[in-house]
């Protein structure tokens, strides 16, 4: 028992050395044979109270320190106890005003101020809990248990500068402060500093190496980074504690994105296995079927056909459980990457968590129209509010673009990182949400602020976004083409799209009304890049091999999962028309395992056509955006991926002006660069078939007069692929459309 502040006067040394040792009978019977000798002995009936209410008699503790504060009234350790006996009931109102009593009478007590802020903070008044933390951690500078409890109450929801100063200053004054660690690194893992979280809990995990917690959220960090590590880390923590659904899906996670499905699916049925009800494991099972990566055209059928009787069997519970909580914790992204037409699939899943969500919450209080002539409120919700692909291709347009004497515009930043392009979007929006805990709280910010439309750039990426667009929070809802495939969600009213993307037939496609937007379908603005980046550095250096300057380069720095089996044939037959030349490929970030699986499947197409992959293939690691534009003006010619082609990579390599093949596919996100080529003028490298493909790749190879006046044509054009006011005037007339005529 932790003895409130000034006790030692009140008892004699036998009995205060008693409790401070644990041993409450023996000191109890020390108090009592005070209290034979003098039953108003104030002090032995508080310290018989405060150990009656330790020993599970918290009513007959109060008994006692009533009797003690009725004899001396003014004492702060009596008020202070008779709290700590309030808070063994579950009596936290009274609690609260028994400590502030104790704080009136000692206002220089750390001690009372951190369990008063303790009490407040259990009640949920937030704001007057980290006050009086503060106030604790004022009194006792020098005790890091007053400011790690202030870095937690912090971490909810404060400055994120003040709360890492707290975890840090407990750390430097107590430096194998355990829990502090733990906690810290919990808290970087808030954030996305992968880094950061993975250096803290090393050390708290050198500290405790066996603590869970600490093994389970270093797991995250390492795999966020892309180490192998982070599998000791997750077979620890299930090793230690079989019985949590929650590990053996974080070990499902991480042997996924290693490519191992299989070992993947079976964590996600052990997890269920101990948790029937735990509807992240029910999600995650059903999308485990989609590989990132595929050895076959074979297997691409094969997942396929699983994946759907997985879904239809999830879809087919009356009652899906816990279904509702998890609920963009794993999405279908990987669905589209096999190539074939989505739409009856998605709008299974669709149905199916927006039935579970709509059973598990009440309907949102919706907007009313705007009164004419008053703005519009646009609620854009995105986890990319940062430097991200989402934010260059849609965000970024949509705040500095849209008419703000028209439309309000409120930020939902539903994602993890922050950084300077996030500072700079809390600038350019009107209201900016994020660092919310929890989808719930997410839902109210978003129902609070009463949009008349929410813009989602992306669905399928982000899980709060996943989450929040399958629920009903606006008259109004639309999805951009960020991840380019109908949602599924019959939440979800508009797929904003691009006229010049979009095949004739792109209405199929979709469950929700496709809308063409003129153009690309943005407006985009390219980072500046400085002229020493496409002119040679450690990118360029990468690409040339020094022995064989003059091999012809094919660029093709795609993310592999967008390659498809049925494609690999196209880079063994331009090998056999050229003789000599090198494919350049990006590796797998986060798996070096996926990366092998890739070369392995092209090292088996080129040996189907009898050549040697090793002698035309190269995958180079991750680059940076300037060694990768650097790689790419260096190249001769950028392949982009049947299937799915390249989006913002492709308005970025235009800076190189480069010679650019692409075969536009059935579906609209295998036409992204050939509507780049043919908004900017350039449509001579659109290959029609896969035969068309290669000779064109060929000819650009062979032929230094015609690639040179292909990458004229890029150089002189390309600016109409940017900065496009049309496409933004086009959106507001929409958005003013839709909220006036109902969709």
């Amino acid at each position: 028992m932790r003895l409130p502040c000034r006790s030692a006067a009140a008892l004699n040394d036998t009995a205060l050395t008693l409790l401070r040792a644990g041993r409450l009978a023996e000191a109890a019977a020390v108090c009592r044979s005070d209290l034979d000798a003098d039953p108003n002995d104030a002090d032995s009936l508080h310290w018989l109270g405060l150990i009656a209410a330790e020993q599970s008699d918290p009513h007959g503790g109060i008994r006692l320190i009533r009797q003690a504060m009725a004899l001396d009234p003014n004492r702060a350790v009596h008020h202070h106890s008779l709290a700590q006996a309030y808070r063994r009931l579950g009596r936290l109102e009274d609690a609260v005003g028994a400590y502030r009593a104790a704080a009136a009478i000692r206002p220089d007590s750390a001690e009372i101020h951190g369990n008063l802020a303790t009490a407040l903070r259990d009640l949920g008044r937030h704001d007057l809990a980290v006050e009086h933390y503060r106030r604790a951690a004022e009194l006792a500078p020098g005790s890091a248990d007053m400011w790690y409890n202030l870095a937690n109450a912090l971490g909810e929801s404060g400055p994120p500068e003040e709360t890492e100063a707290c975890f840090r200053h407990a750390i430097a004054l107590k430096p194998d402060f355990g829990h502090a660690l733990a906690n810290y690194g919990r808290w970087l893992i808030g954030f996305g500093r992968w880094a950061d979280a993975r250096d803290v809990l090393i050390r708290a995990e050198r500290l405790a190496p066996e603590y869970v917690p600490v093994l389970a959220n270093l797991g995250i960090a390492l795999q966020e980074l892309g180490s192998a590590a982070a599998e000791t880390c997750y077979r620890k923590a299930v090793l230690l504690e079989p019985g949590n659904a929650s590990f053996h899906c974080n070990l499902g996670r991480w042997l996924f994105e290693q490519g191992r499905t299989d070992e993947a699916i079976a964590c996600h049925t052990a997890a269920l296995a101990v948790d029937p009800g735990f509807g992240a494991a029910r999600l995650a099972l059903c999308m485990t079927q989609l590989p990132i990566l595929y050895l076959s055209n074979e297997e691409v059928a094969q997942r396929r056909s699983r994946y759907a009787r997985a879904l239809e069997a999830l879809a087919g519970e009356a009652e899906p459980g816990g279904l509702a909580d998890a609920v963009g914790v794993a999405q279908p992204f990987f669905l589209p990457y096999q190539g074939e037409d989505d739409r009856a699939l998605q709008a299974l899943y669709g149905a199916t968590v927006c039935r579970a969500l709509a059973r598990a919450c009440l309907p949102a209080v919706l907007a009313e129209r705007p009164a004419e002539g008053a703005r519009i409120r646009i609620g854009i919700v995105s986890g990319f509010f940062c430097d991200h692909t989402l934010f260059k291709l849609f965000l970024e347009g949509w705040l500095t673009k849209l008419d703000r004497r028209r439309f309000e515009v409120i930020g939902f930043h539903t994602g993890l990182v922050r950084d300077a392009v996030t500072a700079r979007c809390t600038e350019l929006c009107d209201r900016f949400v994020q660092g919310l805990p929890s989808g719930a709280a997410w839902r109210d910010a978003v129902e609070a602020a009463a949009p008349h439309v929410l813009l989602y750039p992306e669905v399928g990426i982000d899980p709060v976004a996943g989450r929040l667009a399958a629920m009903r929070l606006a008259p109004v809802q639309c999805a951009a083409w960020g991840h380019p495939v109908t949602t599924g969600l019959p939440t979800i009213d508009c797929f904003l799209s691009s006229a010049a993307m979009e095949p004739p037939d792109g209405e199929a496609y979709y469950t929700e009304r496709l809308v063409r937007l003129p153009g690309l379908g943005l407006c985009y603005t390219p980072d500046p890049i400085p002229r020493p980046a496409v002119a040679g550095g450690h990118g360029a250096a990468l690409v040339r091999d020094p022995a064989d300057p003059g091999v012809p380069v094919f660029w093709s720095g795609q993310a592999l999962y967008k390659y498809l089996p049925r494609y690999d044939a196209i880079f063994p037959r331009i090998a056999a028309a050229l003789g000599r030349c090198r494919f350049v490929f990006i590796a797998f970030a986060k798996s070096q395992a996926l990366t092998d699986a890739f070369r392995a499947r092209l090292a088996a197409a080129f040996a189907a056509a009898g050549l040697d992959a090793d002698r035309y293939v190269t995958i180079l690691p991750p680059l940076s955006q300037r060694d990768y534009l650097e790689a790419v003006a260096r190249a001769d010619i950028v392949l982009d991926t049947p299937g799915w082609s390249g989006g913002k990579s492709t308005l970025d390599c235009l800076a190189a002006d480069p010679a650019i093949v692409t075969l536009p596919g059935r579906f609209m996100r295998g036409r992204h660069t050939a509507a780049i080529l043919r908004h900017i003028g350039c449509e001579a490298t659109i290959a029609g078939s896969e035969d068309e493909y290669v000779s064109i790749a060929v000819r650009l190879a062979g032929d230094p007069a015609w690639r040179a006046d292909i990458r004229r044509a890029v150089a002189s054009g390309k600016h109409r692929a940017f900065g496009d006011l049309g496409y933004m005037r086009a959106l507001e007339t929409f958005l003013a459309d839709a909220v006036r005529y109902p969709i």
